[in-house]
């Protein structure tokens, strides 16, 4: 979710147009501190905002909603680990031991995700590198509502089924293999 929020910063700001490199910003990793928490937009608050004249300060807290260098660098941040996250899940999901404790639909669905998180970090960098033009960051912004869509499947794919759910897996299992669910007025368990 405040993946999304970062997003809509990094557009609203233009921030892309910052540094349109990949994965270095500037030729580094990360820019200079001082860009990352600019005193410019830690600047004063009004005198009719504050009880002392002025002199106090809104913090450097507006970085990460006001500088677009920051925006940018959080949102990369984000992603990053999103990705990384997202293969870690893809990775585990192939162990045997794993394989065996999830339940049918997991495993196609940490491979969707992981799937539309490449997607999505080649649309990011593309948009990124070709100065963002429209049509790649309306594709890039489609992008994040199929990730999150994808990664609350996953979710759901991942939780117990109910009660009646299992009742009704019960039910067609039994159908399946020629069995009636009832026998001697007990429930056959077969799961």
């Amino acid at each position: 979710m405040a993946f999304g929020f970062l997003g809509a910063f990094v557009a609203g700001l233009d921030a892309g147009l910052v540094y349109n490199e990949f994965p270095l910003m500037g030729g580094r990793l990360a820019p200079p501190l001082s860009e990352l928490l600019s005193p410019h937009y830690a600047a004063p608050a009004s005198s009719s905002n504050s009880k002392d004249g002025g002199s106090s300060s809104t913090g450097l807290w507006r970085n990460f909603f006001e500088n677009p260098t920051t925006v940018q660098f959080d949102h990369r941040v984000l992603a990053t680990t999103t990705y990384l996250a997202t293969a870690l899940l893809f990775a585990s999901s192939r162990r045997a031991a794993m394989r065996a404790a999830l339940p049918p639909l997991a495993l196609p669905m940490a491979t969707a995700l992981f799937a539309m998180a490449n997607v999505q970090v080649m649309l990011g960098i593309s948009t990124l590198l070709y100065l963002v033009p429209v049509p790649l960051a309306a594709a890039h912004q489609a992008g994040s509502v199929a990730l999150l869509t994808t990664a609350i499947h996953v979710l759901l794919a991942l939780r117990r089924p109910g009660a009646a759910a299992r009742a009704w897996r019960r039910v067609n299992l039994a159908r399946g293999a020629g069995v009636t669910p009832m026998t001697a007025g007990k429930p056959q368990i077969n799961l």
